[in-house]
């Protein structure tokens, strides 16, 4: 069983973690903190929704992404015949918030020099009309044109013949009596002009959208609408001849179409989740699909001849979620074999466009597993005889990271470690470098569970030199242990307890070494190897231990008749004990002598909720000290100490204000004992409406601390916080 030290009154889980100072001279009152940014992993992401070629060497594709920053931006990214590439796109104005989720869902380029691309975005909580044109060398916005008396306009499909004429389509709210209107507008090379279309209501009332459009001229196009769950509507075909839009009949029992391709007035292909229509310009007839497609989800069709065309989806093969395709010949249709990213158990091929018989690009998004992570640019390319995957351009994305602790020896040198997310969801080992000018991430091998995949965090780290750290957490089958040479991370086998969290960890040379487990497992270095040593006993959560010799070790946390400590004298466990209320927690201890040790944590305040705590021993008994709270704290906590001397300790935690503009979120809280009293410091917090979070703590000899931890960035995506203060 995993546990993790979690702070209750705290709407953001916090793992406290013990952080060690490397020893060294007196240290300055940090008075001036400041972030110093640090790097995130990331992960490789994106969704192409859609897909137009001009030639078998330029091909746009468009969908959307998270960025860095953790926001869904647009996408558009370009094939040139050699590689895809990452197109800059604009984005609505606002979108710095989740909320807003631009998406492009279609694109059409008639040349290399021409594209317009059409989407949707939401705008106080209603969608919003997303246009966007390619003149070559760059996308711009476009206004786009909102029908009188309507609401949540959006578009689905473009279709254009050049970079004068373009047909767009989509629906409407219709606010008098909240029907869903078919939308359609035209593009003259320069500006969106609506057109007047006709609606079709089925006995309920209900109306539909267009979802689909294909156009082979300025005057002529077709345009197909489906309703969803939401909107039981009737399907309906329409057809545009260049002054007006006019129904058309549909086959009974019609389903909902996801894309359309014409290449004359007189052929078009029609296809939607399990079916395919033929248009032969005088009516629309279903097609008979081959079994292994006819129950799966079709996306995309497009035919350079009425004897060729292709189509492609989603489809399930042994529970796993597969891409699909099927070639059109003039009078069937049959299946194509298409590959799968390796590992992958989602794979959606969303749309497809032809340049001839014999060169298609097919894009879509893979996940490795669906529930865990974002999905992946996918991109594919026909040949006339196979399908093949194709490297998509794939932008660096947010995902979850966070910093636990950090240990530093000098200005020059400092390990932090964490975790993050892979891209299969699961946690993984995060370690990063600071050099003195910049932190870097550096590689860690991970655990992997019996399934073979990664599994692994850290939570502590002590470093004795710039070419020695321990770093240790857990992984699927126990502890995770860790240790840097100077140059790289190297995996260690350690005893101890399955999976316990938290593991921290103290070093007091390069040939001893303590771990403490949140049960009071303990494990123990000789410079060579791990072994078990004497567990803690008499606490209910072990929350940190600080060692300055093979012989002296202290451990705090807390008990089941208050807060406990108890030192390491080389053969036992000494108990001591300590003060204040039974709810009281110690979540860190640092000692700068055997009869010099600094502890933090929380004790209750008045209304319940936790206020700082820190007590000092002196050798021969723990005294409690006072600990201001910061001005309309609601509840605050230390999470972490790190201590130069008696007279010299800096603390770090969180806490959450009840002023109304930041009530509930958590802000960096940072605390400085001089030897007489602790004051706090003045921290920034770089997300002023989400958390912030301080858990690890390290000063040294440079007269100056770091402190690490994690906040939410705009896309509320967890991300790493560095602080120093001096």
């Amino acid at each position: 069983m995993r546990m993790r030290r979690l702070a209750a009154a705290f709407s953001c889980a916090a793992t406290f973690a013990g952080v060690f100072a490397a020893g060294g001279g007196a240290l300055a009152a940090s008075t001036t903190w400041t972030i110093q940014k640090s790097p995130n992993a990331t992960l490789a992401g994106g969704r192409l929704d859609a897909v137009s070629c001009s030639s078998s060497a330029a091909c746009t594709a468009v969908g959307q992404y998270l960025n860095r920053s953790g926001i869904t931006v647009t996408l558009a990214e370009r094939w040139d015949g050699a590689a895809w590439q990452k197109q800059t796109t604009p984005n609505p104005a606002g979108d710095t918030t989740p909320s807003v989720s631009p998406e492009l869902l279609g694109v059409s380029c008639p040349a290399s020099g021409f594209c317009a691309a059409v989407g949707e975005y939401q705008e106080q909580f209603a969608s919003a009309i997303l246009a966007e044109t390619w003149n070559g060398s760059q996308w711009t916005l476009q206004p786009f044109p909102v029908p009188a008396g309507s609401d949540s306009p959006e578009l689905s499909q473009v279709s254009c013949t050049s970079a004068q004429f373009c047909e767009a389509v989509g629906s409407y709210t219709d606010d008098s009596d909240f029907d869903t209107v078919p939308l359609a507008a035209a593009w003259n090379g320069t500006t969106w002009s609506l057109q007047s279309t006709p609606s079709q209501v089925n006995s309920s009332g209900f109306t539909a959208g267009f979802t689909a459009v294909s156009c082979t001229s300025p005057n002529s196009c077709e345009a197909w609408g489906s309703g969803n769950s939401n909107n039981p509507a009737p399907d309906i075909a329409e057809h545009w001849n260049g002054t007006a839009w006019q129904l058309q009949t549909v086959p009974s029992g019609a389903v909902a179409v996801n894309s359309m391709s014409c290449t004359s007035a007189a052929f078009c292909e029609a296809v939607g989740t399990s079916a395919a229509y033929n248009w032969n310009g005088s009516q629309w007839t279903a097609q008979t699909l081959p079994s292994s497609i006819s129950s799966a989800g079709i996306t995309g069709v497009s035919c350079v001849s009425a004897k060729r065309c292709e189509m492609v989806g989603e489809g399930n093969v042994s529970g796993n979620d597969v891409g699909l395709a099927a070639a059109w010949n003039g009078s069937k249709w049959s299946s194509q074999s298409t590959p799968n990213p390796t590992g992958a158990t989602w794979v959606n091929l969303n749309a497809v466009s032809c340049a001839s018989a014999t060169s298609c690009e097919a894009v879509g998004a893979s996940e490795v597993e669906v529930t865990a992570n974002d999905p992946r640019a996918l991109a594919e390319t026909w040949n006339g005889s196979s399908w093949a995957l194709q490297t998509a351009a794939a932008p660096a994305g947010a995902t979850n990271n966070t910093l636990s602790d950090v240990s530093c020896v000098s200005a020059s040198f400092c390990a932090a470690v964490g975790t993050h997310l892979n891209k299969a969801g699961n946690e993984v080992n995060l370690a990063e470098i600071w050099n003195g000018t910049s932190w870097r991430i550096q590689a860690t091998p991970d655990l992997t569970s019996e399934f073979g995949a990664a599994d692994s965090e850290l939570h502590g780290v002590s470093c004795v030199s710039a070419s020695f750290c321990q770093a240790v957490g857990t992984g699927p089958a126990g502890a995770d242990a860790a240790v840097w040479n100077g140059s790289s991370w190297t995996i260690q086998a350690i005893p101890g307890d399955a999976d316990v969290e938290p593991q921290e960890v103290s070093c007091a040379t390069a040939d001893f070494c303590m771990l403490v487990n949140g049960f009071g497992g303990v494990a123990t270095w000789n410079g060579s190897s791990w072994s078990t040593g004497t567990s803690v006993t008499g606490f209910s959560f072990v929350g940190s231990v600080s060692c300055l010799s093979a012989t002296f070790c202290e451990a705090v946390g807390e008990g089941p008749a208050g807060e406990n400590a108890t030192a390491w004298n080389g053969t036992s466990w000494v108990a001591q004990t300590t003060p204040g209320s039974v709810s009281n927690s110690l979540n860190s201890v640092s000692c700068t002598a055997p009869t010099s040790c600094e502890a933090a944590g929380q004790t209750p305040g008045s209304n319940g909720n936790p206020t700082p705590l820190a007590e000092a021993w002196d050798g021969s008994a723990w005294t409690i000290q006072s600990v201001p709270a910061p001005a309309d704290s609601q509840s605050s906590l230390l999470a972490a100490v790190s201590c130069t001397s008696a007279a010299s300790c800096t603390a770090v935690g969180q806490d959450q204000s009840s002023a109304v503009t930041n009530f509930g979120m958590a802000e960096t809280l940072a605390e400085v004992w001089d030897g007489t009293a602790w004051t706090i410091a003045n921290t920034p917090d770089p997300s002023s409406t989400q958390q912030n979070l301080l858990t690890g703590i390290s000063c040294g000899a440079s007269n100056a601390c770091t402190a690490v931890g994690q906040y939410e960035d705009p896309g509320e995506v967890p991300a790493t916080l560095v602080e120093v203060g001096n």
